[in-house]
This record gives C-alpha cells, sequence and structure tokens, in this order.
C-alpha cells in the first residue's frame, strides 16, 4: 500500500519572505502509518506549476491513497488537488483530514464537493487514518467500525462515531524523512515544527482549537519532546516553532521543559513559541528560563487594549497582565509578538485608531493585527451570522485573518479595510517603531525582507487582498 500526504499551499503571503514552516499534522500521521510506503508532500514549498507537480508525483509514486490536510482558508485548494489526483488516477482514493473537515464533514458529505472524497478523516488523524490504511491494505473494507471516520455507503456519506481523543504517549514521532521537498526556514535559517502539547482550555469564542478537541490540555512526555529535538538537531536544524495551542498552560511544567533542554544541550537552537498573556505574567521566573532554554520569539494573543472587546471574545486576565507579560519577555531580550484583533461588533474608527496605538504603547516588536474572522462552527461566527455583521459567509479562501470579511456597528467592510491600512501605515514606518523591533535586530541580514513585507501590507491592502497566498495551479 503507498500512501501520499499532501498539506496545502496557501499560506499568509506576508510571511512568504521571512519563514517557510511545514506541516507537522502530516509528518506526524505519516509517522504513525504501519506497513505501508508513504511520502509527504508539503506544497508551501513548491507554489508554481502545482498540477503540473502532482501529475509527475502520482506517475512516479503511484499511489494508492492521497491523504489531504486542509484548514478553512485552504480548503479550496483541497478540492482542486482531490479533483487532479482523480483525473490523472481514477482508482486512487482520496481521505480529507484537519482542521475544516473535522469541523464540517456533514457539510461537505451533503454537497457536491463530496464526489472528490472518498473518505473523511475527523479530529485527531494519527489513529484513524492508520486504521483505514490497514482496512484497505487488507481488502475486507469494514469500514464502520473505525471511529472519527466518515465513508462512502451507497454513494453517500456515513459518518461513524467521533475517535476518543487519543493519549499522547502513544503517538510516535513525527516521519519527516519522507518529505518529498525538505528546506524550510525561518529568516534563511534552516527551521522545522515540534510540538509539547495538544489542546487548550481556555474560552476565546473566536477560536476553532476547542471545537477540534473540546476544552482540553494533553502533554507529551518531556522525554519525548527532547527525542525528537535531539532529532532536529541532528538534521542540522538551527530552529524550532512549537505548534502548541497555548504552551503556557502548564507554567510549571514549561520551566521544568526549559530546565531538560538546557541539560540535554538543545537549548542551541533558535526557539519560537505561541503564548498566553496570564501564562507569561503567572511566573516572574518564567521569561528568564524560556531565554536560557533558547526561546528567543514569542507571539503572545493580546488581541485588544479595551476592556469590552476582550469582554466580547471572552479573554480573561489579559488587559491587567499585558504590560507586564510583555516586559518580562523584553527584558530577557526575547522578541515579543503581539497579536491583535480588530472588526468588533462595536468597533469604530477610533477603535481601529487606538489599537494600532496601543500596540505602539505598549512595546511589542511586531504587531500582528488581523480581522475577526468567523471561521466555521466558531461562537463568534454565530454570534455575528445572528447580528448581521458577515459580509462574506462563503468564499473562505479569504478567511486568512487579514482579510476584513465582517462589518461592525460602525463601520462597512470597507471602511474596516481603510482604516486598518491607514493606521497599520503609520505604525509599520513608524520609525519610533522599527528602531526598537528586535526581529530587525537580531535579523539584520533579511531587514529588507521585513521592509517588503510593509509594502506589501499597503499594496496588498489597497488592493483588498492584504497578504493573500501567491500559489499558482
Amino acid at each position: 500500500m503507498k500512501v501520499l500526504l499532501i498539506a496545502m499551499p496557501d499560506t499568509t503571503s506576508c510571511f512568504d519572505h521571512i519563514m517557510e514552516v511545514p506541516s507537522l499534522g502530516v509528518c506526524s500521521i505519516a509517522g504513525n502509518l504501519e506497513d505501508c510506503e508513504v511520502k509527504v508532500l508539503d506544497l508551501i514549498l513548491h507554489k508554481k506549476h502545482i498540477t503540473r507537480l502532482i501529475e509527475e508525483i502520482l506517475r512516479d509514486f503511484d499511489p494508492d491513497v492521497v491523504g489531504l490536510s486542509a484548514m478553512s482558508f485552504q480548503y479550496d485548494s483541497a478540492r482542486r488537488i482531490a479533483a487532479i489526483c482523480k483525473r490523472a488516477k481514477e482508482e486512487v482514493l482520496t481521505a480529507l483530514g484537519g482542521y475544516h473537515a473535522s469541523l464540517m464533514y456533514k457539510e461537505i458529505g451533503e454537497s457536491e464537493d463530496s464526489k472528490l472524497f472518498d473518505f473523511i478523516v475527523r479530529g485527531e488523524g494519527e489513529v484513524t487514518f492508520n486504521q483505514l490504511v490497514h482496512e484497505l491494505a487488507s481488502g475486507k473494507n469494514n469500514f464502520t467500525r473505525i471511529p472519527g471516520l466518515s465513508f462512502k455507503e451507497k454513494g453517500s456519506f456515513h459518518h461513524n462515531l467521533p475517535a476518543p481523543l487519543l493519549d499522547l504517549e502513544q503517538i510516535k514521532l513525527p516521519n519527516r524523512d519522507c518529505r518529498i521537498f525538505d528546506h524550510f526556514t525561518f529568516m534563511k535559517k534552516k527551521f522545522d515544527c515540534a510540538e509539547t502539547s495538544r489542546g487548550c482550555t481556555l474560552p476565546c469564542n473566536f477560536c476553532s482549537i476547542t471545537k477540534m478537541y473540546g476544552r482540553s490540555f494533553r502533554l507529551y512526555s518531556i522525554e519525548r519532546i527532547i527525542e525528537d529535538l535531539k532529532n532536529l538537531q541532528a538534521k542540522g536544524v538551527k530552529g524550532v516553532f512549537f505548534v502548541d495551542d497555548n504552551i503556557t498552560l502548564h507554567v510549571k511544567r514549561l520551566k521544568e521543559l526549559c530546565k531538560a533542554m538546557i541539560q540535554e544541550k538543545v537549548h542551541d537552537m533558535y526557539y519560537i513559541i505561541q503564548a498566553s498573556v496570564p501564562g507569561i505574567a503567572a511566573d516572574p521566573e518564567l521569561a528568564g528560563w524560556l531565554r536560557q532554554a533558547g526561546f528567543q520569539l514569542v507571539f503572545m494573543g493580546i488581541e485588544s487594549g479595551i476592556e469590552r472587546n476582550l469582554k466580547e471574545m471572552s479573554k480573561k486576565g489579559v488587559l491587567q497582565n499585558t504590560r507586564k507579560a510583555v516586559s518580562l519577555l523584553r527584558d530577557q531580550g526575547i522578541c515579543v509578538l503581539g497579536g491583535f484583533i480588530i472588526g468588533n461588533p462595536k468597533d469604530d474608527r477610533q477603535d481601529i485608531k487606538s489599537t494600532y496605538d496601543y500596540a505602539l504603547e505598549i512595546g511589542v516588536d511586531h504587531a500582528i493585527v488581523q480581522c475577526m474572522t468567523p471561521y466555521p462552527k466558531t461562537e463568534v461566527r454565530e454570534k455575528l451570522l445572528a447580528q448581521g455583521f458577515i459580509t462574506n459567509k462563503e468564499d473562505l479562501t479569504r478567511y486568512t485573518g487579514f482579510i476584513c470579511n465582517v462589518r461592525t456597528e460602525f463601520l462597512t467592510t470597507e471602511e474596516l479595510t481603510r482604516w486598518m491600512i491607514l493606521y497599520g501605515m503609520r505604525l509599520y514606518f513608524n520609525p519610533r517603531y522599527i528602531l526598537r523591533n528586535r526581529l530587525w535586530w537580531h535579523h539584520p541580514r533579511n531587514a529588507h525582507r521585513m521592509l517588503v513585507n510593509n509594502v506589501k501590507f499597503v499594496v496588498d491592502g489597497l488592493r483588498g487582498k492584504l497578504f493573500y497566498s501567491r500559489h499558482s495551479w
């Protein structure tokens, strides 16, 4: 049995000049497949002439099963690739997985797109997809006993019961050796991804994580994490992005991990994490341990400096801790990326301006300002639909986070976009902001890349396609 796993080419193009981050999910699934030959095609590294590339790989590798992983804004690409596969090799079986498929499996199964997919893998795919491949290889095709699988029965999709959340101790290490392309970078350093946990228990209503895992938080053993990092280190990887949903939910354990990384001498790589404001602020010692362990860039979901909006987003413990968290990290020389969200229901022009002003005031090294995006099945989508504030309900390719798909009580979608670009220009070209930005100072040879992004922010924004993916078929 031959299996080809494909990660989509869609990215938010603001990152194209700075980093090419691989899909860890498909490599984790590859690492947990048994008794089959597997290859991983991560299209983030090959965004041109995609159709021709896939046709060549299908001809040369001749897979029996093609697995596709996609987020909501990548779903259109998954559809196109499935169609390419079916056209090139009629008998090939296609399986769709990832966040979008897990949340929208019923809608997909009842739509015209259902003819493109033979299976839908819902939730975590390591066990479900492996069981599917085993069942196909055996020729028995008794799919009803595989939890988390949707399959076709008499032309219509049948949805098995959900699979339980996995015991992370039973998940094998990712298989990165089966990648067809493997030159991922961050600021021209060889880069890769790893994870130390899955899930998040916070109640943020704009996030789809809890729809995927429920409000749960599971940990990998520190020994497993260290083994994975040593494997990456041996491959010459210079930096790692931990893709954990919220690595700071268990601060004591994170400190223990830092100490283990130092002891096991894997602290010489450049580490990036996503963290919560309350998690960083909870322990004044944490930032110091992060720095010693090699963590040099932290993305924090600050979201807003307006209490009304934080309450609207169900964000707790943020406003009173933001300045402290930023200071703790910057005092250790750690670069702070702050995530902010505009386009909340009662936002007006002054609120948009104040968000950018707040980012400058609190001292983050770089502000990533996005517009509230009504991702499928999230609480905020249901609320905005009821209020009539979603102006683009169908074109998910624009659900990148940077393109405005909503209006507010006081601003149209076009006005939201206009003020986002205007106040973004004022921030990103502010000399004070540039001079203190450690992204520029830590990577002086790549400063021009960040300048290019600033220019793209203006050009793409004026075209109404802010950081739209730049792949081509």
